[in-house]
């Protein structure tokens, strides 16, 4: 919440956008206020669970503090690369590691990070508050303006929640999504189902300056494409190398990792790869794989048989279908907006599985489809390829 026009930051208002985020940080809270400045947060306690890990962080002399949701993978490596520069560090988490690559490379630090984020850190020393979104926009921000405030959030229900929000409907993109019955059809690019709340994009940087304004920066793009080349005989090595190394990282955590296994080829690959690195860790702690049974799309043979490879312990939801009916209003009261099929249900009651049993991170092989060429149109495109080309 940033004040615009001498505008101040009501705690009032950063209490109650807390408390409806409460099912995304239920660990820990947190409320910080400067002037015109308020920023508040909920925290899932995945990396040093200790008091240390508390936010909004601030730096050691008070002069930054930062807001953040997500993940910095590579956050041991910058740690010490941020030691031998000089800086003191007082927990083992990600968050620290943040504020202090911010502190030594201002906003160019988001070029750095290997990871999920979206997160606000009010530079008391430059009079801005700086934001970025993570490059691919996995983790969720939200931004909407009044005349006295500008409004950050994780979800469109905080924004909501804060009393501020005069809004509506967005019948625009509604209507489309009416009149053609298809989420992919509706082009949304930064505008959500709610009136004037719009997403910031992804791979996007951001400061507020005192008076309101927000000035944007893309800091990443896809690289341009190379063609097949002399590379393609070691894309595969190159492919395996990177996954490999993707699962290394990203089972940095302080509390147990588990797998969504559906016995496709991405969610097997990933369980698989977790269980290699488990055997030379000669980890104990059973690795839990959470599968969604469906008879319409029966894949147990493969869920068995990969469960029978890796030695996990297997967590089989096989729900009735009217279950899943009765619990529609709740995830859609999670989600905000459409979602594009029943599979998000299924997703969502895996997730409260997985909760459940006390696991608070879990990978899985969902977006393999996209990169991997998994859907028939990939297959299209890919012999329009050829056929242009001879």
């Amino acid at each position: 919440m940033i004040g615009i026009g001498g505008a101040t930051a009501d705690p009032h208002v950063l209490q109650r956008m807390n408390e409806s985020q409460i099912h995304r940080g239920p660990d820990d809270e947190g409320i910080y206020l400067d002037g015109s400045v308020g920023l508040g947060f909920r925290r899932l306690s995945i990396q040093d669970l200790s008091e240390s890990g508390h936010q909004p962080m601030a730096s050691p002399d008070g002069g930054v503090v930062v807001a953040f949701n997500g993940e910095i993978y590579n956050f041991i490596e910058l740690r010490e690369e941020l030691r031998a520069l000089g800086h003191p560090f007082r927990s083992s988490g990600d968050t620290e590691v943040l504020l202090h690559a911010y502190l030594q490379w201002g906003p160019s630090c988001v070029e750095r990070f290997n990871g999920m984020w979206a997160f606000l850190v009010h530079d008391k020393r430059r009079r801005v508050v700086f934001g970025s979104r993570d490059r691919f926009g996995q983790k969720p921000l939200f931004v909407y303006r009044t005349k006295h405030h500008v409004f950050f959030a994780s979800e469109i229900k905080s924004i909501l929640a804060s009393g501020h929000y005069e809004g509506g409907v967005e019948w625009d993109l509604a209507s489309l999504l009416l009149f053609e019955g298809d989420l992919a059809d509706v082009k949304q690019d930064r505008h959500t189902f709610f009136r004037d709340i719009e997403h910031v994009p992804h791979a996007t940087s951001f400061e507020v300056d005192v008076s309101g304004r927000i000035r944007e920066t893309r800091y990443w793009s896809i690289p341009p494409q190379r063609g097949a080349g002399s590379s393609a005989p070691h894309a595969a090595e190159s492919y395996f190398e990177a996954f490999e190394d993707s699962i290394r990282l990203r089972k940095r955590s302080d509390v147990p990792v588990g797998v969504f296994l559906s016995g496709g080829i991405d969610s097997t690959s990933v369980i698989c790869s977790i269980a290699r690195a488990r055997r030379a860790d000669a980890e104990r702690v059973p690795l839990l794989a959470f599968s969604f049974h469906s008879k319409q799309y029966d894949e147990s043979r493969f869920v068995a048989e990969t469960i029978a490879q890796t030695g996990a312990q297997l967590v089989l939801h096989d729900p009735e279908p009217s279950s899943l009916w009765d619990r529609l209003e709740r995830l859609l009261h999670f989600q905000d907006e459409p979602v594009h099929s029943f599979a998000a249900l299924g997703t969502f009651e895996l997730c409260r599985l997985a909760s459940e049993k006390g696991i608070k991170v879990i990978l899985s092989g969902g977006g393999a489809d996209e990169y991997l060429g998994g859907y028939p149109p990939y297959f299209e495109s890919r012999w329009h390829g050829l056929l242009r080309r001879g």
